[in-house]
């Protein structure tokens, strides 16, 4: 963790990174409907799936730069959980439009795949010791 930082910089780095979620969010979601043309034949190429784990991940690892609070460092993460839902659940609102996320298997490993990569470096390290022998 930074030490040269004041409250004020870390709570604006903090937000800075929320930001990225909701941008990282809308990214996937843009995006998670990609096919490629191979020959004559489009396939589906979910991208987004790979950088939703990426992305949250680097997000969790640099807000651990500015806390070393876990649950502080997981508002990120957690804003695009919410999001997600949010995105999720918009056509079912009494003010809901259009289905932006896919039934396909497809969102469920988005989904998946954005909470793993952004809870990864909040898992518990068990320091490895080496065994001890007494004489």
């Amino acid at each position: 963790m930074r030490r040269d930082t004041t409250r004020a910089e870390r709570i604006a780095g903090l937000v800075w990174l929320t930001i990225g979620a909701i941008f990282c969010l809308f990214i996937c979601v843009l995006y998670i409907g990609t096919r490629i043309g191979v020959g004559g034949t489009s396939i589906p190429f979910p991208w987004p799936i790979v950088f939703a784990a990426l992305f949250n991940a680097a997000l969790t690892k640099t807000a651990l730069l500015w806390t070393p609070n876990q649950v502080i460092a997981a508002i990120p993460v957690t804003v695009w959980f919410l999001g997600f839902i949010l995105i999720a659940a918009l056509p079912t609102l009494p003010l809901g439009g259009d289905t932006l996320l896919p039934s396909t298997p497809w969102t469920i490993l988005l989904l998946t795949a954005g909470l793993a990569g952004g809870a990864w470096p909040l898992r518990p390290r068990f320091p490895v010791d080496s065994p001890t022998v007494t004489k």
